[in-house]
């Protein structure tokens, strides 16, 4: 296991992803790859043991699926049987090796040019809501986080989170989680929960983790109460993002309507920002203003597109 506290404790490294004990993989600085070192069944349970110590959360038969924050901010997800093959426990840890340094820094490590940061830091002062998509690994908590770097100090953010990724130095900012249901079955607080919350706490800000539910639709209705929106959604461009949202919404009960949703989306959402992650890095790969709504379509006007020589 030496092997394994040695790649946590390397600054460089992003993600350590155990296979079942018999493979394990090291992404660092954007590059994965396989690990010669081997892990037994009773070493990587003893591992996972001491990661969760600490955390609230146990892996057992009872819940084999468990995801927490480390103490450090890493964030570990971890399955095991009945859900997986007998003796091949998974697990997956992800740190933010990147500080929010604001876009500046982005525009250093080639992420996006300087007009795009222009165009972004304008949005945020501007109280514009923005949406970043783009596949897990992109880098969208690291925009949100620089995002959140040019809140005017004068804005109260709230934000929502299953588990604390967001990393911001704000005078007037409020930071809430979801929590499990207890072993009685009560006492758990979702993302919907969280959302609904927030619009009592006077926010000028509201900011979702990751939107991949029913908390799209209290978000929606959040942003037209008045408030400005930040948040991230896994998607393939950004109108994707648009209708995956939509989607989630109408799935968050009965007599949700999909020309509803889409004109009120269409509304309140201000600009789209999808990352893309490639060999090279993580790159800013468009960025679309939300027009309208055509024959159920969004009506996109395209801010910035990254140069087809550069993908």
């Amino acid at each position: 296991m030496t092997f394994l506290a040695s790649a946590l404790s390397d600054p460089l490294v992003e993600e350590v992803i155990v296979l079942g004990g018999g493979r394990t993989f090291v992404v660092r600085e954007g590059v994965k790859r396989l690990v010669p070192e081997v892990i037994d069944d009773a070493s990587l349970r003893a591992f996972v043991d001491r990661l969760l110590a600490g955390t609230g959360r146990r892996l057992d038969l009872a819940s084999p699926i468990v995801s927490a924050q480390l103490e450090d901010g890493s964030r570990v997800h971890i399955t095991g049987p009945p859900v997986t093959h007998p003796a091949r426990m998974n697990v997956q840890i992800r740190r933010f090796v990147l500080a929010a340094g604001g876009l500046d820094r982005l525009v250093e490590l080639g992420s996006m040019p300087q007009a795009v940061a222009l165009e972004l830091r304008e949005a945020i002062h501007a109280d514009r809501t923005v949406i970043v998509a783009g596949a897990p690994g992109a880098g969208k908590t690291t925009l949100i986080n620089c995002l959140l770097s040019e809140v005017p100090p004068e804005r109260r953010v709230v934000t929502c989170e299953e588990v604390f990724e967001i990393s911001a130095d704000l005078p007037d900012m409020t930071q809430m989680q979801t929590r499990d249901a207890g072993l009685d079955g009560g006492g758990e607080i979702t993302l919907r929960d969280l959302v609904r919350s927030s619009l009592r706490q006077r926010p000028d800000r509201i900011v979702v983790g990751e939107v991949r539910g029913a908390e799209a639709l209290d978000l929606l209705l959040a942003l037209n109460a008045g408030c400005s929106g930040l948040a991230t959604v896994h998607a393939n461009s950004a109108v994707d993002a648009l209708h995956k949202i939509v989607g989630y919404c109408v799935l968050a009960g009965q007599n949700v309507l999909v020309d509803y949703v889409q004109s009120s989306l269409a509304s309140v959402a201000d600009l789209v920002v999808h990352l893309k992650r490639t060999p090279a890095g993580r790159f800013v790969q468009e960025i679309a203003e939300v027009a309208g709504v055509s024959g159920g379509t969004f009506e996109v006007d395209y801010v910035y597109r990254r140069p087809a020589e550069s993908l």
